[in-house]
């Protein structure tokens, strides 16, 4: 059986009891996926575009697209969001649409966002992708299987221009699917609520140097948390050039293969936009098996002209 067959098997079942949200190395800049309180936090419309590839080369291995548009309306009090998002393992699909609505309180020197948002979740098997060296004579084989679920989702998210901090549960509900005419669903898709915290600030050394610390935290029920612990510096006029590190691990006794070291890369092209990439470099037993895995972010913002690099954009 090819390792197309074997790894989503072996992928659901490390899920069933750990953590099963997206993650993101470049989190900073993608707020929106995790949090609905951080839609228009930036107080521009923008755009924002995720590429990650896990285990690069390896058939099967799994990859996350995702893109986000999120503007603010009336007056800056409250702000829209939505964000289209496809995961794949295998031949196990997930495709994800989430609007999202934020209520903005001006507070102190920043903006706390109250938000919510309603998901859509569509879930499909592609079997026919299940080859074996013999032939199958199964009757899944050859077949698609869909399901779809809702869910719904809130958070909270405090922003000035140079520090945010934010709180949220993406997704309140197990997502088990609805079903579908084939009658048969797999359990893999129940997933259990996760809570992110998230925070970051900028730190200024010299006129062209800055330090940008920032964490990301997730908690599930029957799971170790994790922690994404960042660092990088900005340099170039307005920061225009980011680079730096994160350590990302889970507190629990047993090795894992979501321990990693990620080296980061972001530049301002221009006022409107900014393109950044992330390196993962696996710390578990089996980092030489299973590959590295990479990252990909493109960011447009929608300012008015005259308006300047917003910030400038520190996240």
């Amino acid at each position: 059986m090819r390792i197309l067959n074997i790894l989503p098997f072996l992928l659901f079942g490390v899920m069933a009891t750990a953590q099963q949200e997206a993650i993101f190395s470049q989190f900073f800049y993608n707020k929106l996926l995790s949090n609905p309180g951080a839609a228009a936090s930036d107080g521009i419309p923008g755009l924002v575009a995720f590429h990650r590839q896990q285990w690069a080369g390896l058939e099967g291995a799994p990859s996350t697209q995702a893109l986000s548009f999120n503007t603010p309306a009336f007056g800056n009090r409250v702000g829209f969001g939505l964000t289209l998002m496809n995961d794949r393992i295998g031949f196990f699909n997930s495709t994800y649409v989430n609007a999202a609505y934020a209520y903005r309180i001006p507070f102190g020197k920043g903006v706390l966002g109250i938000g919510i948002q309603g998901s859509y979740l569509h879930h499909r098997t592609d079997w026919a992708a299940a080859k074996t060296i013999e032939n199958n004579s199964d009757p899944l084989a050859g077949t698609d299987e869909f399901a779809s679920s809702f869910n719904v989702g809130a958070g909270v998210h405090f922003q000035t221009e140079n520090f945010f901090a934010g709180v949220s549960v993406p997704y309140f509900l197990e997502k088990i699917p609805a079903g579908n005419d084939g009658g048969f669903v797999v359990d893999f898709s129940r997933a259990t609520p996760h809570i992110f915290i998230t925070a970051g600030g900028i730190i200024t050394l010299s006129p062209r140097v800055k330090m940008r610390p920032a964490f990301q935290s997730r908690i599930v029920k029957n799971a170790p948390p994790s922690t994404d612990a960042h660092l990088s510096f900005g340099l170039l006029r307005d920061a225009r050039l980011w680079l730096g590190a994160t350590y990302r691990w889970s507190f629990s006794d047993v090795p894992s293969m979501g321990d990693a070291v990620v080296v980061q890369v972001q530049y301002q092209i221009s006022d409107r936009l900014r393109a950044g990439t992330a390196y993962d470099i696996s710390l578990g037993d089996l980092q030489w098996e299973f590959g590295r895995t990479y990252e990909l972010m493109l960011e447009y913002g929608f300012i008015t002209s005259g308006k300047g690099v917003r910030n400038p954009r520190y996240f």
